[in-house]
């Protein structure tokens, strides 16, 4: 199970993005997230920016959406933007998670109705490889677009528990991006992914997980509670909901709490952390290799 870790949200001078993409190679980590944010009321970067900046001071590391909303674009838009970040990466390091957001995303901004947005981002699923692919394509609203120069189609995978969001990753994912989901509501998300990927004669989706973390030198009874609650108040879930899904103590401890991700099937784990992010980091480092006896990608 590769392990991954979320940018700083603000990249703000005391967690500037570059340095911050270094430290992650430096301890070894496999891979590198971003959220897609605009309209938060928040001082959060752009997702696009931020990963391509880090990925401009890498060279190995993964990069990775966790999710992006196309729907908050005109499709030609999203479609350039990524491709563009396909070639400055070398088109093999970025993973595309592709999400709907919520009603809170930003929409009256941008002038999209949020009730269209599932609509949108199915219609952008389905452009998305003649766009990248620099063919000429017809868009809903009349005109044929030709991009240049094509690109490859990075790894989906689509986040959302909703029947809707299992039905669009199964039809266009390559995998699917949980959140706020134990192990074992993963394992029984994966079994109806397959059920409706056999529909569309297609492979059951591939994994993924994101999944916040509060890491310790030394055992803290407390930090299970504390993330619990803060988890509660910003995700609208009950703090026993928000305990399950998250893990918390030393990297030793973590580790053997995420080992239940892997043995549920999970691939891919973004860990947001609480608290210093570069202490968090080294320690997210030590858990990874207290986890998996794997290389990472990218070696300092």
């Amino acid at each position: 199970m590769d392990i991954g870790i979320f940018l700083p949200r603000t990249g703000l001078p005391e967690v500037e993005i570059r340095e911050a993409a270094y430290h992650a190679v430096d301890v070894e980590l496999d891979s590198l997230w971003c959220g897609d944010h605009l309209a938060s009321g928040s001082p959060v970067l752009d997702g696009m920016l931020a990963l391509a900046t880090a990925a401009a001071v890498t060279e190995c590391i993964d990069i990775g959406f966790a999710v992006y909303l196309p729907a908050l674009r005109p499709h030609v838009c999203a479609a350039k933007q990524i491709a563009t970040l396909q070639h400055l990466t070398g088109g093999d390091r970025l993973h595309l998670g592709i999400g709907v957001g919520d009603r809170s995303s930003g929409w009256d901004a941008v002038g999209v109705d949020p009730g269209a947005r599932g609509a949108r981002t199915d219609e952008f699923l389905q452009l998305l490889p003649s766009l990248l692919a620099g063919s000429p394509t017809s868009l809903p609203d009349g005109p044929t677009v030709e991009l240049a120069p094509p690109a490859p189609v990075p790894p989906l995978w689509i986040g959302g528990a909703s029947p809707a969001a299992l039905r669009r990753a199964a039809r266009y994912g390559d995998g699917w991006f949980a959140a706020l989901h134990t192990p074992d509501e993963i394992r029984a998300k994966s079994a109806q992914l397959r059920e409706l990927a056999d529909q569309h004669s297609r492979p059951a989706p591939r994994l993924a997980s994101m999944i916040h973390c509060a890491l310790t030198k030394r055992p803290d009874p407390t930090l299970a509670d504390q993330l619990a609650g803060s988890l509660a108040e910003t995700h609208g879930v009950p703090a026993e909901t928000a305990r399950r899904c998250a893990a918390t103590g030393t990297p030793a401890q973590v580790a053997e709490q995420l080992s239940a991700y892997a043995e549920a099937g999970v691939e891919k784990l973004a860990v947001a952390v609480t608290g210093d992010w570069h202490a968090s980091c080294d320690l997210l480092g030590e858990t990874r290799r207290l986890l998996t006896a794997g290389s990472p990608k990218c070696r300092p």
